[in-house]
């Protein structure tokens, strides 16, 4: 895997534009509702985490590889959620 395309949808109590992204994803209600990505340019998968479908342990493990590259229209915001979400600690983010 070279490459990794990432796009989410999130859900939180927390207004995004009011509060920041930082603000918007300690909420404890923060959750990350689907997860598409495709590796390589190949077909894109979408998973459905709300319905407790899970991401594949290779795709969580080349999110913190860093020599996969990661794209994203929204790459900060998306860097902070996922970070959030594979449970890093407040203040620790997957490096950009």
């Amino acid at each position: 895997m070279k490459s990794l395309n990432i796009d989410i949808e999130t859900y939180s109590s927390v207004n995004l534009a009011k509060s920041g992204v930082y603000r918007y994803v300690e909420a404890p209600d923060f959750e990350i509702l689907l997860f598409g990505y495709s590796v390589d340019g190949g077909a894109v998968q979408v998973i459905d985490l709300a319905c407790g479908e899970k991401i594949p342990t290779d795709i969580l493990g080349a999110l913190t590889d860093e020599s996969v590259t990661k794209w994203a229209f929204n790459a900060g915001f998306e860097r902070v959620c996922l970070s959030r979400y594979i449970g890093l600690p407040t203040g620790e983010y997957i490096a950009p």
